[in-house]
């Protein structure tokens, strides 16, 4: 079948057909695998919003104002970091998101304040950053924007795995007027050549799609088709999120037709479907609050990092759910919801997937 033919057959499939669908591909797990949907406890550490790419539905970038909660960073200093990171002890979390703007280094404001810091290169700043993180057996997580494979190659060494969001690959969304016409850094090549030399690398990876951003249900699928034909390729993509836009003062995109929650349902089975078993979902809990039973009755499998004290700094106002308050509402759909590292298990036995120095923190956390 052609892949305009797998397309039109998969949007016309009935939400009801797709959870039977994504019920029976879960079925095929080891049973012990079957009732089991996993999370990571972890804590940001958002370095900097100075962003090269100017995004139209972007909150975190450091033009739009922040009415409320925490202002913009020109760069995280080492006594912010020391608290949070202290805090993160303290809550035994096992995993730092590292995250900022895409090049942050290329504002002089940021230069400066690296400079004051001694250090001229940002790489080797979120590389430092990542070291003391290992040293204290805390498993770093890098998404920092697109990247070049020798820097890709450079931080490997120091995370137990790292991230790139697709987004969309829909050229619409770079005309006049769309969400990613400023933004340079969002060119489907780049993140695809990204995610790519991630795979090269042996990197692994976390990606996904965003979605209500102007893109439409054709773009998603192909998309998903898009990250599987690479998964094919080079075995790294260990997780998907999909994850819905949320409407945020401050920012000018507004979507002419919402995104509606069947439409999150929707895409979530068809990637069931596409991905089977070999790839995981995810969804973040706090963006589909209310709808975590259909969600799961779609077949996920994850719902990422949850914090128990830093903000989902995309979704500021969309706070974190408790953990055994999601505990909960999984046990009573029959789940476990269960603890997990931010490199997937069969990552850290599979050849040049994970670095001595990550296994070695990795046997000291467990």
């Amino acid at each position: 079948m052609s892949r305009k033919k797998e397309i039109e057959s998969l949007k016309i499939i009935s939400l009801k057909k797709l959870k039977e669908k994504a019920q029976d591909i879960k079925s095929k797990l080891p049973q012990d695998e079957q009732n089991i949907i996993s999370y990571s406890k972890n804590f940001t550490l958002a370095l900097s919003n100075y962003c090269e790419n100017q995004c139209g539905y972007c909150f975190f970038n450091y033009k739009v104002p922040k009415l409320s909660g925490e202002g913009n960073v020109i760069l995280l200093d080492n006594a912010q970091m020391e608290t949070l990171i202290q805090k993160g002890l303290q809550f035994n979390c096992k995993e730092a998101l590292i995250m900022s703007g895409e090049h942050p280094d290329s504002f002089k404001e940021v230069k400066d304040e690296m400079e004051k810091m001694g250090c001229s290169d940002y790489i080797e700043f979120v590389k430092d950053i990542c070291t003391y993180l290992l040293d204290l057996n805390i498993l770093p997580h890098t998404n920092i924007g697109w990247l070049t494979y020798e820097e890709m190659k450079d931080l490997k060494n120091c995370n137990a795995s790292m991230g790139l969001m697709l987004e969309s690959t829909s050229l619409e969304l770079f005309k006049d007027g769309g969400v990613h016409e400023f933004s340079q850094g969002k060119l489907p090549k780049k993140r695809i050549e990204h995610i790519k030399n991630a795979g090269k690398l042996k990197i692994p990876f976390t990606t996904g799609l965003l979605l209500g951003i102007g893109e439409n249900l054709d773009d998603r699928i192909n998309d998903l088709y898009l990250i599987k034909e690479m998964h094919e390729e080079y075995g790294h993509i260990q997780e998907v999120i999909i994850q819905n836009f949320v409407t945020k003062e401050g920012i000018t995109y507004n979507p002419v037709k919402p995104l509606l929650i069947e439409d999150m349902l929707k895409i979530t089975g068809i990637a069931r479907l596409i991905f089977e078993n070999e790839i995981a979902i995810q969804v973040p809990p706090n963006l589909i609050v209310g709808h975590e039973k259909d969600f799961i009755e779609m077949g996920i499998d994850d719902f990422g990092g949850i914090s128990p004290f830093t903000l989902d700094y995309i979704n500021p106002e969309n706070e974190w759910p408790q953990i055994d308050h999601l505990g909960s509402i999984c046990a009573e759909q029959g789940i476990i919801l269960k603890e997990r590292l931010p490199i997937y298990e069969k990552f850290i036995t599979r050849k040049e997937f994970c670095p001595e120095n990550i296994k070695k923190v990795i046997d000291n956390i467990n």
